[in-house]
């Protein structure tokens, strides 16, 4: 739709931005200020039509040119006429009340006027404000509501920006038209193989094209090319629809393979060379180059429903599509469960950028801004800064199909254009004058991708292309020309190989600037890695490095701390967040502080959507490094691993355990540092394939038989802990040998243990001669105990804790000590306990995980007077009695923090009140994790320097 309203000649933010503040300065400090003080009511009907106008004319928008204002339109819900305060047809609609009224009674109203409007007239944005407050609503649902005070309007810029058309296509639209475009190639792609065709994708996909079917493989580079052709068509590479006219117009089902290839010849050949006989329509296709239609092809033979698969794709609007989020899903099409999953999982540029604003985005934009508003910056000023953002390079070590790439050039290039349009409107005419290919100094080669994947690294090869098209359609947009990038000329260097042993210094050139490293790399744990991935793990740390329980992401690191043994520049990960929780975090973190590095930013556990089919959702945190000590680090926290994030100040500084507090490094202890804490003991571990193990419905029998009911014992792991569920054992330490010759049931049993041990991998277990008993043993007959569950979710405020007679037989998923006295179930169950496990405890997806020697053998219990230990040992009797109250309910129902019981919250926290100040000097019961962590900090490091 063309616009009916004048925009500035050149688009420009920061003078947008200086009228923004300029209306809200005269609308909240004069005019809303001299209401107040003349007792002004009512001021909708005077004033809605200049605050709107005033708005509009920010952005170089004149309304008084077209009607804007007082638009007739029928009320839903009284079926009456009335007026539309304020409607840009397709673009917006405003409804203004009195200072103080309500919005959402006037969003109410303007939605009671939608009805009444065509639907090619149809808005997408709604805005309704009572002068002093403005909220913003995206009228199909598809982003959340924006609220701000008048007097901040400047800061919620980039909010308002659908005025002038700049985001004409909203992310959740560019998104959901890149989950279409998709779908649109997995047809296509089918169409030449069959539905049935299912290759593996991601980490278990072919790494070199000469592993796939041949078939398969020239497929994948004709599809590659077809997007290419798709995207042109609609993005300006040449005029128009001008492939989709060529397939309709010029060939037919069986003649279009052949053409096709000839079309690909074409394109790779410069217009000098190339034959006078070709059609007209064929003819105006450019010279591409840059290696895209390079290597000959095997003739695709299409179908009618192939052809017809084509020629929709062509009726798709390409440009409208995300590149970033486009790229990584295309290379899915292979993979049969991906197609039916029709673009249910895909990385966000949302989370994207978590970590490249951070890194180093918002550095760059901040500085962009500072020289666009300070009136005295001169012409050398913005060349400066154009210069330097040319100096600097950029690479993702497991590039993927290219979407950390693709949306770090973009919002690059923004910054860029914003800068090039101040530069010209300062420079006046000269500065119009000039070749903006010369001023333009971003470029993709710049850009460095190391992927093990074969066609994951094609498809990021053309995305890059796509995305600096896209770039430069932005600029022409906003100054009226563009490098022209036909023929190609450069590239990004994406580089096909393993990462983990390519030699990254030979690989990226040393750059006059720095070298920006940033990722996603293959989430695999220790328990899911390959031999293969193992040795590169080796190859990547050496012998720096003990390996076991190393997560495989943390090669990256490794080959990071190598590259920039000598060079300059800063790195960032998205990793699971099993890096920083554990053992493995002080051997991760340990070389990674030893070279200088500190952490500058950081994300706590939040959920990572796989784009792997079929693979659950990752729980990861992201973490930025610099060696700039003096940095002002930024942390991130998170309610819950689906919600948003949540910004937080930052004190001391961002530890290996991303939380603000002393850069301390909690390493296994084979025995507890606090002289006021017994060692703690695993579980009994049967191995016995179950047979060692009695359901309830066998223990109803069972416990009728006189020889097998002599060795019932209680059986409790974590589920019986927590959910109060039973279990039982045979618990055969003393057996009587006449007791297995009377009992074929015993027998059985033990028969089945036998042979299932002797078919262990484990060459212990297979020769574990006593087949009777447990392979491993726990604590058991030494009198009363207490036992803590291995794992336990992480939205409990309060780890639940069990107490138990010797008769009970834990599990190894329970951790259990003799408590007699009380003092451990006191400790074990308060909020510091809790604490201190959740920050240096492993994890099991989000749940917390406990540990003897990481978790427990650290804890920084500090010496006990008497009088303090029986304060504790009270305490905890007083949250015993509250469980008490409801003796049916299960642990795990009590400790729901959706429905704790008073009695028993309030028993936890005069708990804590004696634990904080009594135990750990705090001046009152501590309030947030942030607190205590900060006393467990430096007591523990109190502890550590006490034993040297």
């Amino acid at each position: 739709m063309s616009s009916v309203f004048k925009r500035p000649d050149y688009y420009d933010r920061q003078k947008a931005i200086a009228h923004l503040r300029d209306f809200a300065r005269f609308w909240t400090q004069e005019r809303i200020q001299q209401w107040r003080d003349d007792n002004i009511k009512n001021q909708e009907k005077q004033y809605a039509q200049q605050f709107w106008s005033d708005l509009l004319s920010s952005f170089g928008i004149i309304p008084e040119r077209i009607s804007l204002f007082e638009r007739n339109a029928e009320r839903t819900s009284t079926g009456r006429n009335g007026y539309i305060d304020f409607f840009m047809s397709g673009i917006a609609i405003g409804e203004a009340k009195s200072l103080g009224e309500n919005l959402d009674a006037a969003e109410d109203q303007l939605f009671d006027y939608l009805d009444s409007i065509s639907q090619n007239e149809y808005p997408k944005y709604g805005m309704v404000s009572d002068f002093e407050r403005i909220r913003i609503i995206r009228l199909d649902g598809s982003e959340p509501k924006v609220e701000l005070l008048t007097r901040d309007i400047a800061d919620y810029y980039d909010s308002f920006v659908f005025l002038i058309g700049k985001e004409s296509v909203s992310r959740q639209e560019q998104e959901e038209a890149s989950i279409v475009a998709a779908d649109l190639m997995a047809e296509l792609y089918t169409s030449f193989l069959g539905d049935d065709t299912d290759i593996p994708v991601g980490e278990d996909a072919p790494k070199d094209a000469e592993e796939e079917d041949e078939r398969v493989q020239q497929t994948s580079i004709l599809m590659t090319r077809l997007l290419f052709l798709l995207y042109g068509d609609d993005a300006g590479l040449w005029p128009a629809d001008l492939f989709y006219r060529w397939v309709e117009q010029e060939t037919t089902s069986s003649s279009l393979g052949p053409q096709l290839n000839q079309l690909f010849q074409v394109l790779n050949t410069p217009p000098a060379r190339r034959s006078h006989r070709m059609s007209d329509l064929m003819a105006q296709f450019p010279y591409v180059n840059g290696g895209i239609f390079k290597d000959s092809l095997d003739a695709e033979f299409f179908t009618e429903e192939s052809r017809e698969a084509l020629l929709d794709a062509c009726r798709f609007q390409w440009n409208r599509i995300s590149v970033a989020i486009f790229g990584a899903m295309f290379q899915l099409v292979k993979s049969k469960e991906a197609r039916r999953a029709a673009g249910e999982h895909y990385t966000s540029e949302k989370n994207i950028l978590k970590t490249l604003e951070p890194l180093f985005l918002s550095e760059f934009r901040e500085e962009a801004d500072r020289l666009i508003r300070n009136k005295s910056t001169s012409l050398k000023d913005f060349d400066n800064f154009l210069n330097n953002l040319s100096t600097h390079v950029f690479c993702d070590p497991a590039c993927g199909g290219g979407n950390f790439l693709n949306l770090t050039y973009a919002k690059l290039r923004e910054i860029e254009t914003d800068v090039l349009v101040e530069k010209r409107n300062r420079g006046g005419e000269f500065t119009a004058s000039l070749d903006i290919s010369i001023d333009q100094r971003l470029s993709i080669n710049q850009f460095y991708g190391f992927e093990i994947n074969w066609w994951a690294a094609k498809i990021a090869e053309t995305a890059m292309f796509l995305v600096d098209h896209q770039a430069n359609l932005r600029l022409a947009q906003a100054l009226g020309d563009a490098p022209n990038r036909l023929p190609i000329e450069i590239a990004a260097h994406i580089i096909h190989d393993n990462a983990l042993r390519l030699d990254w210094k030979k690989a990226i050139p040393e750059p006059k600037g720095k070298t920006y490293i940033f990722g996603n790399p293959p989430f695999l744990g220790d328990h899911t890695r390959t031999a293969e991935q193992l040795a590169d793990l080796q190859h990547a740390w050496g012998s720096s490095v003990q390996l076991s329980r190393l997560d495989f992401v943390t090669g990256w690191h490794a080959k990071a701390l190598d590259y920039y043994k000598n060079r300059t520049g800063e790195f960032a990960y998205v990793t699971t967040n099993s890096i920083t929780q554990g053992d493995q975090t002080s051997r991760l973190f340990d070389p990674i502080f030893k070279a200088g590095w500190v952490i500058k930013f950081a994300h706590r556990t939040f959920e990572w959507d796989s784009e792997a089919p079929g693979k659950a959702a990752v729980h990861c945190v992201i973490i930025g490094f610099t060696r700039n000590q003096q940095v002002k680090p930024r942390l991130w926290d998170y309610e819950h691993p689906k919600g948003n994030a949540i910004e937080r100040k930052v004190k001391t500084g961002i530890n290996a355990y991303l939380v603000d507090g002393a850069n301390v490094l909690v390493r296994k202890q084979g025995m507890p540092i606090s002289k006021n804490l017994p060692p703690v003991q695993y579980g009994s571990k049967p191995t016995d394939d179950g047979n060692f193990i009695i359901s309830k419905e066998e223990y109803v029998n069972l416990q009728n038989d006189p020889i097998i009911s002599k060795y019932l014992r209680p059986y409790i792991g974590s589920a019986e802990l927590l959910r109060g569920t039973e279990r039982w054992c045979l618990w055969l330490v003393e057996l009587d040998p006449a007791d297995v010759a009377k009992s074929p049931e015993l027998k059985s049993r033990i028969d089945a243990v036998k042979k299932f041990r002797s078919e262990s991998k484990a060459k212990s277990t297979q020769e574990y001669p006593y087949h009777h008993l447990f392979r491993q043993f726990g604590i058991h007959d030494q009198g009363r105990f207490i036992g803590i569950p291995e794992v336990s979710s992480s939205r409990r405020k309060y780890l639940p804790v069990a107490y138990f007679d010797e008769k009970v037989i834990i599990s190894n998923k329970v951790y259990g000590a003799p408590d007699d006295g009380g003092l451990l179930f006191a400790i074990a169950s308060s909020s510091m306990f809790i604490t201190w496990m959740k920050t240096v405890g492993g994890r099991l997806k989000s749940d917390i995980s406990f540990s003897s020697t990481v978790t427990w053998n650290n804890f920084p219990l500090p010496l006990l007077r008497d009088s303090d230990r029986q304060k504790i040992i009270a305490a905890g009797q007083k949250v015993l009695e509250a469980r008490a109250l409801q003796p049916n309910v299960s642990l795990a129902s009590q400790y729901d923090p959706r429905a704790m019981k008073r009695e028993l919250h309030n028993a936890h926290k005069e708990l804590d009140k004696v634990v904080d100040v009594a135990v750990f000097g705090a001046k009152q019961r501590c309030t947030t994790d942030k607190q205590r962590l900060e006393i467990l900090f430096r007591h523990y490091l109190e502890l550590m320097q006490r034993q040297g």
